[in-house]
């Protein structure tokens, strides 16, 4: 259960930095 809510919310700051580091390197 712990681990799972872990696991979402790690893949959810992933896509978040991507999702940053994308706009940094179309700018």
């Amino acid at each position: 259960h712990f681990s799972r809510y872990l696991c979402t919310t790690r893949r959810k700051e992933i896509s978040k930095s991507l999702l940053l580091s994308e706009r940094q390197v179309k700018i």
